[in-house]
């Protein structure tokens, strides 16, 4: 299993990567997906739950504070 800092390591390496390379690592998983995770059920959903909006407000937080974007007036 995936362990927080694992999970956040490759989030980190994500933000960081040019869109190209963004449409690779998400082909690869695909491939993955549809080679091991057979009979499981994943949400591919575009819809944004509670969740997804309170994790990208705080994802965004947290990015304008490191770019220093927050503060500066």
């Amino acid at each position: 299993m995936l362990t927080h800092a694992q999970a956040k390591e490759i989030l980190q390496t994500l933000q960081v990567l040019p869109a190209d390379k963004l449409t690779e690592v998400y082909d690869y998983l695909s491939f993955l997906r549809e080679r091991y995770a057979k009979g499981k059920v994943i949400d591919v959903s575009d819809a944004w739950s509670d969740e997804d909006l309170r994790d990208l407000m705080k994802a965004s937080l947290i990015y304008a504070e490191r770019s220093g974007a927050v503060g500066e007036e």
